[in-house]
């Protein structure tokens, strides 16, 4: 105990308080340690299309197609949720294509780990949220090396269900739409 009063108070006396400036980080600094976490997810389970800082600090929708298409080719997660012509990027010239084909890859990445995603598939198409972006890719990159099954969460989205709601909530959602 001594030493450690003995070893603050030499750090006090050479170091006055207020040299050490405690800062919160900036968002860019953050949107920088998460993009590093995707590229370190990402490394060891594909090759292209390139990982790179600038990528995924604002991935636009072809990138993000490329990246899903890689991971359904290379590892199975996720297969059967796109149809064949989904699969094809130059397919999507409509924006609204593009959030569908986004908002049905979140919910099976969702349905697959267990937990709600926070990425929103028009602020992904908008180009903003590269945070969230991120963090719903090291979802998937998580999913493909726990190899965890994705059959039963493409069966789920493909049957209209979302994540963080049931059937049951959904369907009564419906009826009580419908009699009002």
């Amino acid at each position: 105990f001594l030493c450690l009063v003995f070893f603050f108070g030499l750090v006090c006396r050479w170091q006055p308080l207020s040299v050490f400036v405690f800062t919160t980080p900036t968002m860019a600094e953050e949107l920088v340690v998460v993009v590093q976490g995707t590229i370190k997810a990402f490394k060891p389970l594909i090759k292209k299309p390139p990982l790179t800082e600038k990528l995924l600090s604002k991935p636009p929708f072809r990138f993000l197609h490329d990246l899903i298409s890689e991971v359904i080719k290379t590892h199975g997660f996720l297969e059967g949720l796109f149809t064949p012509d989904e699969m094809v990027s130059t397919n999507f010239q409509e924006k609204q294509q593009k959030i569908d084909y986004l908002q049905k890859a979140i919910d099976a990445t969702a349905f697959a780990v267990g937990k709600t995603l926070g990425a929103k598939p028009n602020k992904i198409v908008a180009g903003y949220d590269a945070d969230q972006t991120n963090l719903f890719l090291q979802a998937m990159a998580y999913a493909v090396s726990k190899k965890l099954e994705s059959a039963d969460a493409v069966s789920r989205v493909l049957n209209g269900e979302k994540p963080g709601k049931t059937k049951e909530k959904s369907k009564e959602r419906e009826k009580s739409a419908g009699s009002s």
